[in-house]
């Protein structure tokens, strides 16, 4: 409760303490949100933002509602094993995608530029992504997942007869979808899109590598650049976190207050199979549909980022004679110039908080789940909200208030700060996982195990632990998977000597070359694509859907 409440609590104080003209002493005040509503620059951020969540949802939300239609309920060739690769996309980092598709398809570096200048004759540029249409573009492909997920479970499991009655009385397959599997589609449709407006809203990686230096900003970049530098001023970006907390935090309240409950029949009684619906001649452009969005989301950006990353000076242009393994080289086993330093340092600070975190959080998951579904105790109700609280709030505004409240505490500065920032974060995706399967088992067990005279100790350790072992791996790989990939806590946490993987690729992209930049994001996303492999070896498809 404390991991929770006490940033989120500092988080409000903070926002209304003004510093005074001379920068160290404070006063209460509405000075800061003053500020935000009369200062051109957070006022444009604030538009900007909601701009970029809106166009992202809604791109997204095509893209999800489309694969999970075309997966879960046509003929569409190949399409057990394309869902994998529909979701890769949801693992990797969005940051790393920004930085790959900048390399696409920038005016003067763009690949894909260049290459229609030599195919095509095309002079200038054919694409341009360093614009908030470019943020919204990699914001909203990669993360259509989300809203995959949310509508897939919800087609599978509708009854055929329904569409069936609306084909028979004359309907075609395009208004049937359109006025009877939508619509009974549409919490789960409305929930995705939801969940991806707020985590566009505080996204941070694309709108820094796409918008910031183009002078497009956002309220998350906005709030990163109050908060570190000479002249940070921490409580105008509490203020500012609070702005983007509110808006987040009143869509997650309206998905789990107003759509969640609504629950339309998809399933009745009778007993039933799918039936797939036959797109005839059409089921290859649909298999090509899926092809593109995976090639645009996984094949792509992971060939640009390669390609770059084989070249000392990357100018757009694919030269096979120029290929080196040079940037590898210095990451790995060149120490020096100190300027690569934060790069070594990320790999290795990322995998001891990947392992440590991943451990601690699914620890503390099954210990709660344990004692909100199985001991029901008077505060369970209260327990169980504060664990998904923090899924209602961006990284970068718990990062935020994390700060505010650790900074003047000796774990500032190291990585302890990180790690409870990453375990007050992403917490709820660990204790979710093993709820679920806890809930799907039966208590005979262990009240049998108390009827006997154990403990809660230890019927939690003979009894329940080994029946949960399947969902606490699978736990365990998300949150070690999650950890290595996250930029938004993180980049508001570190400091010198603390950088993880992520904050490492911003330092490179900051003070060094595209190509090593690059270099390191293909070895953060090689350590993100064999985990995913892992756990859907270990664990199965559900590892991927869960």
């Amino acid at each position: 409760m404390a991991m929770v409440l006490i940033p989120l609590g500092a988080l409000i104080v903070g926002s209304f303490l003004v510093l005074d003209d001379l920068g160290f002493g404070t006063e209460w005040g509405f000075e800061n949100y003053r500020e935000m509503v009369q200062g051109h620059v957070i006022r444009r951020a604030f538009l900007n933002t909601l701009f970029v969540s809106t166009g992202s949802t809604l791109l997204a939300t095509f893209l999800g509602v489309s694969l999970a239609w075309l997966n879960a309920r046509t003929n569409c060739p190949f399409r057990d094993r394309l869902e994998p690769m529909n979701l890769i996309p949801f693992f990797m980092n969005p940051f790393v995608g920004a930085i790959a598709w900048h390399n696409l398809a920038s005016p003067k570096v763009g690949m894909l530029n260049h290459m229609a200048r030599g195919l095509l004759g095309i002079e200038g540029s054919l694409l341009n992504v360093n614009y908030l249409f470019g943020v919204i573009w990699v914001t909203g492909i990669f993360f259509t997942p989300l809203v995959y997920l949310f509508v897939v479970g919800s087609l599978r499991r509708m009854d055929p007869s329904l569409e069936d009655s609306a084909r028979v009385t004359g309907a075609g397959l395009l208004r049937t979808t359109l006025t009877v599997t939508l619509p009974l589609a549409a919490p789960g449709i409305l929930s995705g899109a939801i969940i991806v407006f707020v985590t566009s809203a505080g996204e941070f990686g694309v709108p820094f590598k796409l918008g910031t230096p183009y002078g497009w900003e956002t309220l998350t970049t906005q709030i990163f650049t109050k908060a570190v530098g000479d002249e940070a001023n921490n409580y105008m970006g509490a203020a500012m976190s609070m702005i983007l907390g509110i808006i987040t935090g009143v869509f997650i309240w309206v998905q789990r207050r107003i759509i969640a409950p609504r629950e339309f029949t998809t399933v009745t009684g009778k007993g039933f199979r799918p039936n797939l619906i036959d797109l005839g001649r059409w089921k290859w452009t649909a298999f090509g549909f899926n092809i593109f969005y995976v090639f645009v989301t996984v094949i792509l950006p992971i060939i640009s980022i390669l390609v770059v990353s084989l070249h000392t000076v990357w100018v757009g242009k694919i030269i096979p004679d120029d290929f080196t393994i040079l940037n590898y080289q210095r990451l790995l086993f060149f120490w020096t110039p100190i300027a690569i330093k934060p790069a070594t340092n990320g790999i290795i600070n990322s995998f001891i908080l990947a392992l440590a975190g991943a451990t601690i959080t699914m620890v503390l998951a099954v210990i709660l789940s344990f004692q909100i579904h199985r001991r029901r105790g008077r505060f369970a109700g209260v327990l169980d909200f504060l664990c998904a609280v923090p899924v209602g709030f961006p990284g970068i505004v718990l990062g935020m208030g994390i700060l505010i409240v650790y900074i003047r505490t000796p774990i500032y500065g190291t990585l302890w700060i990180l790690l409870l920032g990453y375990v007050t974060r992403f917490f709820p995706y660990g204790q979710r996982n093993v709820a679920s399967v806890m809930m799907a088992i039966s208590e005979e067990l262990e009240q049998s195990s108390r009827l006997s005279g154990a403990s809660w100790m230890t019927t939690l350790k003979r009894i329940t632990i080994p029946l949960l072992k399947p969902g606490i791996f699978a736990g365990w790989l998300l949150m070690f998977l999650i950890f290595i990939r996250d930029l938004s806590i993180s980049i508001i946490l570190f400091t010198a000597g603390t950088e993880t993987l992520s904050t490492g690729i911003y330092y490179l992209q900051e003070y060094e070359t595209e190509s090593l930049t690059c270099a390191l994001s293909v070895i953060q996303t090689s350590v993100l694509l064999a985990c995913v492999l892992l756990l859907r070896k270990m664990v199965g498809r559900q590892a991927l859907v869960a």
